[in-house]
């Protein structure tokens, strides 16, 4: 029987009208308090969301929709409508998901209470949330992520279906790992984009380096590069952004800035008088290491790396 708070009736028109987020705030008011009152509405709700959720990532045969439909009551008095039938279809196809994918996913056991929070962005703009560990998401239109509701192990787990973008909060021994289609993305901390097409899984580096994953491949991406995954040859290439440097008569702090920003590192002069240094050169899409050795040969200075904090000092030659 369709269940009623403060005068609102809770049945699957407003259900449908609270996901879709076409509900009043009286009525979203009511749908809160419904399923607050017990653990029966409680469970009804996360089933109805997850397969809400769901259906926007995959598409089905459907089979017997109304059979599946009628293992979700108590709702008995279901009222029809085009929202309604959106979701009766909603709710049988995620029934044949669940039968698809492994049921540890969302359920253990027999226990039906939900294990993983489903977020998922509406069609016509982005949705931005923050983690448990302090970690951002900003999931892009259409797209969705799954993460466990409490931490296990060592590591944190996200599943991602669509693109997002990821800004990722350093916690020691505890890596971040995004799993997208068959690629797996491995951080400590950093911040990167995920975008999923048709033909790739491209993963672009924003700051700091990420592991990324696919079958028996593997390849770091570190900031400034993207690494892509071709699904049609199931493999993983690079694409490194393209750099070009033109230096006239410039001083070494010049230099430095600019490539500290065009690499993403930390570059310190450590000694003043060598900052007004002057250098000629050009580099066309040459690594990093090769434009410091150059520089530091030029110059007659030294340059040394601190791999613990990925900064680069430059200092006068002994």
């Amino acid at each position: 029987m369709a269940q009623e708070a403060d005068n609102i009736i809770i049945n699957d028109d407003l259900l449908s009208k609270y996901f879709s987020g076409e509900a009043t705030p009286e009525e979203a008011i009511a749908i809160d308090e419904w399923k607050s009152r017990n653990a029966t509405n409680l469970k009804e709700f996360t089933t109805l969301w997850i397969a809400w959720n769901q259906i926007a990532l995959r598409t089905h045969e459907i089979g017997d929709i109304q059979a599946a439909w009628q293992e979700l009551l108590p709702l008995h008095k279901r009222i029809s409508s085009k929202r309604t039938l959106l979701l009766r279809w909603a709710v049988a196809a995620s029934i044949l998901i669940c039968l698809a994918i492994p049921a540890a996913l969302l359920f253990k056991g027999n226990n039906s209470s939900p294990k993983h929070q489903v977020i998922t962005a509406s069609h016509d703009k982005a949705e931005q949330r923050v983690l448990a560990c302090g970690s951002m998401v900003l999931i892009s239109s259409g797209s969705s992520i799954s993460y466990p509701l409490s931490p296990t192990g060592n590591e944190r787990h996200v599943t991602l279906y669509g693109s997002s973008f990821f800004d990722v909060k350093t916690l020691a021994n505890r890596p971040f790992i995004v799993t997208a289609g068959p690629v797996k993305i491995k951080v400590l901390g950093t911040s990167f984009h995920v975008f999923d097409t048709d033909s790739t899984i491209a993963v672009k580096v924003v700051s700091g380096k990420i592991l990324m994953s696919a079958a028996s491949q593997q390849t770091i991406v570190a900031a400034g590069e993207t690494g892509t995954y071709l699904k049609k040859e199931k493999r993983l290439v690079m694409a490194v952004i393209q750099r070009s440097f033109r230096f006239d008569n410039e001083d070494l702090e010049i230099v430095s800035a600019t490539l500290s920003k065009a690499y993403h590192k930390k570059i310190i002069i450590r000694d003043p008088e060598i900052a007004k240094l002057k250098i000629s050169s050009n580099f066309e899409n040459k690594p990093l290491e090769y434009i410091l050795e150059v520089i530091a040969t030029t110059l007659n200075i030294n340059y040394t790396t601190n791999h613990t904090n990925d900064e680069i000092y430059f200092e006068k030659a002994n």
